[in-house]
């Protein structure tokens, strides 16, 4: 209660409205999505919602369009591995973090069968590989401060926690 936190592509919106509901009127939710449309939607959806802690703001495949030293945490789910940029959104994160925040990616193994991403870094399918994410974020200086293999039962997808 009371955390400014990020949802980063928000998708949805799912996990804006849960975060919402745990930061309270104190604290305060922003909320991601690199198209327009997409922007459009979560308003809509906070707005129905009566959200009035969340913020939605328009990115783009180099930046969050997070304020600097905004959040205490950030969300990523399922969509690192979308990055066309993934140095540039790294360096976005960093600014957008406050120090010490957390930052929280949940993603996914390389999947082969999967549909390609256009213009993202090959790993070896959709997704990235866990020492993957860890050597990129830690490049940026993150420090990795929890690791979950297996997230939701899920032996393909996987959470890390990092510190800034």
């Amino acid at each position: 209660p009371g955390s400014v936190v990020a949802d980063v592509g928000s998708g949805d919106g799912d996990w804006a409205v849960v975060l919402a509901e745990h930061v309270g009127d104190q604290g305060h939710v922003w909320a991601t999505e690199v198209e327009q449309d997409d922007v459009e939607d979560l308003e809509a959806r906070a707005q129905r919602a009566s959200l009035d802690n969340v913020s939605v703001v328009l990115g783009d495949q180099t930046g969050t369009g997070l304020p600097a030293n905004c959040c205490d945490a950030i969300l990523l789910r399922m969509v690192y591995h979308h990055f066309t940029n993934p140095a540039a959104m790294r360096a976005s994160l960093r600014r957008a973090i406050r120090p010490g925040g957390l930052i929280a990616v949940i993603d996914i193994t390389p999947q082969s069968s999967w549909r390609d991403l256009a213009d993202v870094p090959d790993r070896g399918g959709h997704g990235i590989a866990h020492g993957d994410l860890v050597r990129e974020m830690t490049s940026e200086g993150f420090q990795v401060v929890l690791r979950e293999d297996n997230w939701n039962g899920d032996d393909d997808r996987y959470c890390v926690v990092f510190r800034r």
